[in-house]
């Protein structure tokens, strides 16, 4: 009897022996650590914020991260880093340097502004963007075994799920196209202008449009129906666009604001000081005066007010310019625009200086430090001591883009390593251009909500 009860006893103890070990077993694979990709946020508008995260590494594991994305070119960039995580496991990019590659410094963009195109033999080369499309960068996450994690970042001009409404505008003269919020409502309106490019920029209203806002991309030439050249453009053309915007069903009352880059950044400014329609106004690069109209055989005026040509700074090129120009051997415009100012009469530029004083607006600049297609730094300083000067009584915020470029203001998630005429460091692009995005439409909605 003693003897069965021993036996019991210890099949009992081999039974609960076996047990203990199944429940070890099934511990350690319930708490094994899961290596995850943590992207915040994933999927977003264009000028979001990004951060990324790795969690769920060993103690000081060494991982390499790698970034894609194929342009509307056919053209594929890429940029690798290798990392090692933290006594905790963690590689967090805002914090963590990488050991080697494509970038040096904690940056939690490197990995998307340090991407250069691997299968082309051009070195210098801009993304190019497929606008009707989302931007897609993917995250390749390689351990030392070979084991890869995949991760990927989508940036949209207009949410999916939230979509947009639109109104094409053709009538009594005026082109363009209306975005707004789905959500019934009232929106502040916004009139969104391009520069030298002329046509509408429907990838950028929508993107604006998709903070809040009633947009409407407004061309004025390089359009059907709009002449072909920034010359002689009428101001009352869009003094006719601002009264039209007011009416719409979707735009707050007494609510409307200007947008625009470049050549528009001028013309902004210019409208701002001469009619009293706006509660806000930005100027992305702009210049301080009004510049010849883009004729390159003749000298003429870009805008007229009342039938007659406005007062501007211009100078012919010299033969040798323009042989440069067309062999494409010009990588600045900065010292064609600084001998004009320099060499031109003292009571022209007075004339053509645009008078920021007179206007009744809030006003956001912002402009890059290595603009190489004009010294737009330059030009919103002189704008805000005139300001300052006359003791401007509106609110006004001016970004100075440190080593970014002339087009620092595009949301872009891969500025390129190269624009033409741009200037700037692909980092700074992408830092300033996500900072400037984020703080202009909190300046928007502060003066038009």
């Amino acid at each position: 009897m003693k003897r069965k009860l021993h036996k019991l006893k210890n099949k009992a103890i081999f039974a609960l022996s076996i047990s203990l070990i199944l429940v070890l077993l099934l511990g350690c694979s319930l708490f094994k650590k899961e290596t995850k990709i943590e992207i915040s946020p994933q999927k977003a508008i264009y000028g979001s914020p990004i951060e990324v995260k790795i969690t769920g590494l060993d103690k000081n594991e060494i991982v390499t991260l790698e970034t894609t994305s194929t342009d509307a070119a056919d053209v594929l960039w890429k940029a690798t880093a290798e990392f090692e995580a933290n006594k905790r496991g963690i590689i967090d990019l805002s914090k963590t340097a990488p050991k080697s590659g494509d970038y040096e410094g904690a940056d939690h963009l490197g990995l998307f502004w340090a991407m250069k195109p691997i299968n082309t033999e051009r070195k210098e080369l801009t993304y190019i963007y497929d606008r009707e499309k989302n931007l897609i960068v993917n995250l390749t996450l390689t351990k030392a075994d070979g084991s890869t994690l995949l991760a990927k970042v989508e940036r949209f001009y207009e949410n999916p799920t939230d979509p947009l409404t639109s109104f094409t505008l053709d009538e009594d003269g005026l082109k363009g196209t209306l975005y707004s919020p789905t959500a019934e409502g009232k929106y502040p309106g916004i009139i969104l202008l391009t520069g030298s490019n002329g046509g509408d920029i429907k990838w950028l209203a929508k993107a604006i449009a998709s903070n809040r806002f009633s947009v409407l991309t407004l061309p004025y030439f390089k359009y059907p129906g709009l002449p072909n050249e920034l010359v002689n453009i009428p101001l009352e053309y869009f003094e006719k666009a601002s009264h039209w915007l007011k009416k719409q069903a979707t735009v707050k009352e007494g609510k409307i604001g200007l947008i625009g880059g470049s050549r528009g950044g001028e013309l902004v400014l210019k409208l701002g000081s001469l009619f009293d329609e706006y509660n806000a106004i930005v100027a992305w690069s702009p210049a301080a005066h009004l510049w010849q109209g883009e004729d390159y055989i003749k000298l003429v005026p870009s805008w007229t007010y009342k039938g007659e040509g406005l007062s501007y700074l211009g100078c012919n090129f010299s033969e040798e310019e323009m042989i440069e120009f067309m062999e494409g051997n010009i990588t600045s415009y900065v010292p064609y625009f600084e001998n004009c100012l320099n060499n031109s009469d003292p009571e022209l530029i007075k004339e053509a200086s645009i008078a920021v004083e007179n206007i009744k607006a809030n006003v956001f600049f912002l402009a890059g430090t290595q603009d190489l297609t004009w010294p737009s730094t330059d030009y919103v300083d002189e704008m805000i001591k005139r300001l300052e000067e006359n003791n401007f009584a509106y609110d006004y915020e001016f970004i100075r883009a440190e080593e970014a470029g002339h087009m620092v203001f595009l949301p872009d998630m891969s500025p390129g390593n190269f624009r033409a005429f741009n200037g700037g460091t692909p980092k700074a692009e992408l830092h300033y251009s996500i900072e400037a995005w984020n703080k202009m439409m909190d300046f928007l909605h502060k003066h038009m909500d």
